[in-house]
């Protein structure tokens, strides 16, 4: 279930939407295992060490025969292959750092361990080096966003969930209300009735009682005549408990009436809440699927 969302809303995350990750590489001598030498840095917004790591991993062994290895915290990658970079396959030493909220990484490029890849050393393989480092934060910029496009959207649908589920709760409370009102209704005409039945019972043994009384002389039948009264009071007992039963029942389901009416306002409210979240969570995944749009 989707929701249309108030326009001032994006308006106001506009700015939020639009922006755009810096994914430039920088140069500077930086310090590793080989020396100070000319490097490569670039940061990955929102990345995870663990999948930048395995990401990198898989990159550079693209084309190569060798696996990289990982020495002290450096990953070192000997035959590297891509063309644009270098003909024969090259060297690369990398260093990653997680900050919490990016993952920057740093590569040193070689042929010989001896000279590092740099602008001054040659400008076009300055510029194959940033493609090529450029590339690969773009692949694992956009594996980020996209694996945080997931879990947006998995919270969004859990919020739709649970107001699918209030939705639902407060339908079948309402067609509880209605099969209630309906008893009530049944059990009101009920108790007219046994209304009824207990005035035709209270005249029904005023009646036999007079009947009795005019056969005082004849025992047997003056007996078999009170008997009869008898058996009409037990009925008109019968029926007086049967109206309080009725009673009963009718109070029973409007208290039960209350109680879901009570329960109709707390889902509505909680519905209201619902949607404001929906609303901020449908605003969150857009601004992550823009950001992932627009990649470059």
């Amino acid at each position: 279930m989707r929701y249309v969302l108030p326009i001032i809303f994006f308006l106001f995350l506009g700015k939020g939407i639009s922006a755009q990750a810096d994914l430039q590489i920088t140069t500077e001598v930086r310090s590793f295992s080989k020396g100070n030498y000319s490097s490569y840095q670039v940061t990955i917004p929102q990345a995870s060490l663990r999948d930048t790591e395995r990401e990198w991993m898989r990159y550079l062994r693209r084309g190569s025969k060798a696996r990289p290895e990982m020495i002290n915290g450096e990953i070192i990658q000997r035959g590297a292959v891509d063309k644009n970079v270098s003909p024969a396959p090259f060297i690369v030493y990398s260093k990653l750092l997680e900050t919490g909220k990016e993952v920057i990484l740093t590569a040193w490029f070689t042929d010989n361990d001896t000279l590092f890849y740099s602008a001054a050393q040659s400008s076009d393989r300055d510029i194959a080096v940033r493609k090529y480092l450029r590339d690969f934060a773009v692949l694992a910029y956009r594996n980020a966003l996209s694996a945080e496009l997931s879990r947006e959207k998995q919270k969004l649908n859990a919020l739709e969930e649970a107001l699918e589920a209030l939705i639902r709760s407060e339908e079948r409370a309402r067609r509880k209300i209605n099969e209630h009102q309906r008893s009530i209704e049944r059990n009101e005409s009920a108790v007219r009735l046994n209304e009824t039945e207990q005035k035709n019972k209270i005249n029904q043994i005023a009646q036999q009682k007079r009947t009795a009384e005019s056969l005082r002389s004849m025992p047997e039948a003056y007996k078999a005549a009170l008997k009869t009264a008898e058996q009409y009071e037990s009925d008109l007992k019968k029926l007086q408990r049967e109206h309080e039963k009725l009673h009963r029942g009718a109070d029973s389901r409007r208290r039960d009436i209350r109680t879901l009416e009570r329960e109709i306002e707390k889902s509505k409210s909680e519905q209201e809440v619902k949607k404001a979240q929906i609303a901020s969570q449908t605003a969150t995944v857009r601004s992550v699927e823009e950001k992932l749009n627009n990649i470059r």
